[in-house]
């Protein structure tokens, strides 16, 4: 999987010709999460409602601060693998 940042052991990749809106996965232990990079900020997607679909809001926060700062990077990665 095209691991593209890790950051305070969260782990954001985009798997191979994914599908639209721009967005990452993320995975940090049992969490999981997807974040939308599609606008001027990072998302959590819409809907996210998998069995490892994050339950702590404290690490959804975490994951989505770390994608906002790092934005302009994983817009740049989306681009390349697409």
């Amino acid at each position: 999987m095209g691991n593209v940042l890790t950051v305070d052991g969260f782990r954001f990749f985009i798997p191979p010709n994914d599908h639209e809106p721009d967005h990452v996965h993320v995975e940090k232990g049992d969490f999981a999460t997807k974040i939308d990079i599609s606008g001027d900020q990072a998302v959590l997607m819409k809907g996210e409602k998998t069995r490892r679909a994050a339950k702590d809001p404290k690490l959804k926060k975490r994951a989505l601060r770390l994608a906002n700062d790092n934005l302009q990077k994983l817009k740049a990665e989306w681009r390349e693998r697409q």
